[in-house]
């Protein structure tokens, strides 16, 4: 069944843990700190994506034209990523390039500010989409992914009626940054651990099924954890510029979710 997400239709307590974490209290970490609850840049499953967008269907059911690569027009784009740890969306609006900030809250996609966009003048028909394009993202009120964990279709619904579907095309570079990719696994708890001048939940982390457990202190962008499941993922490695005091400069973007396992208890 399609990931989709309303804030209006769905229980905060579905859409952040799921109903495993939700029927079942969790340990609480050093200085009652809950588990369930991720940072933002963990629950943020759109983080390292990039689409294009396929179609656009107005209310009652007519499409609307749109470019696409196979009529070697250029597709409509927009991609997700972090830079010094804020989202950020870019991409092609149909005549400019784009960027804005942007806040997934409980899985819904929200664009609170216009994007800037450059300012090169285009044909009327182009210039006319690329405003309902830029528009429409700080309208969005319901958006779904066909998989969480390795997304290929992204939906947005808009307060006018409109439906945007995407479709998943080359991811970003991580961060801005080239970098080596790796696999590793990611324990199913995460545990109490000392990070600079304070505590917090780190990852426990081992590059082969065979090695012991450690403690990994940073984050993984974009990925959305759950606790009592175990997964293998594919991270991408790259280097903060900037990195928080006390933090490593060394940080891991996901690439995909190549395995995951609910760990009994």
């Amino acid at each position: 069944m399609p990931y989709s997400v309303s804030l209006r239709r769905l229980a905060p307590c579905l859409l952040l843990a799921g109903l495993a974490a939700c029927s079942s209290t969790p340990e609480r970490a050093v200085g009652g700190q809950d588990p369930r609850f991720q940072p933002a840049a963990a629950s943020d499953m759109l983080a390292q994506t990039g689409w294009e967008l396929a179609r656009w269907t107005r209310p009652g059911g007519a499409l609307r034209p749109v470019p696409h690569a196979s009529t070697r027009s250029r597709p409509l784009t927009v991609s997700f990523f972090h830079e010094r740890g804020a989202p950020r969306m870019a991409g092609y609006a149909g005549c400019n390039q784009y960027s804005a900030s942007y806040t997934v809250a409980n899985g819904l996609l929200i664009v609170r500010d216009r994007p800037v966009a450059t300012e090169m003048a285009c044909a009327p028909d182009s210039m006319k989409l690329e405003q309902d394009f830029l528009a429409g993202m700080t309208r969005i009120t319901a958006s779904s992914l066909d998989n969480v964990n390795n997304p290929q279709r992204m939906t947005w619904v808009l307060s006018s009626g409109d439906t945007l579907d995407f479709g998943r095309r080359t991811d970003p570079i991580a961060g801005g940054q080239q970098g080596p990719t790796k696999l590793v696994y990611v324990n199913s708890q995460r545990v109490p651990c000392s990070a600079g001048a304070g505590r917090a939940m780190c990852y426990q982390v081992r590059d082969s099924a065979a090695q012991p457990w450690q403690l990994w202190y940073g984050d993984i962008t974009g990925f959305r954890f759950q606790p009592g499941i175990r997964y293998r993922l594919r991270v991408v490695e790259v280097r903060d510029p900037n990195p928080p005091a006390d933090a490593s400069s060394v940080r891991w973007v996901l690439d995909a979710v190549v395995e995951q396992e609910i760990v009994p208890r």
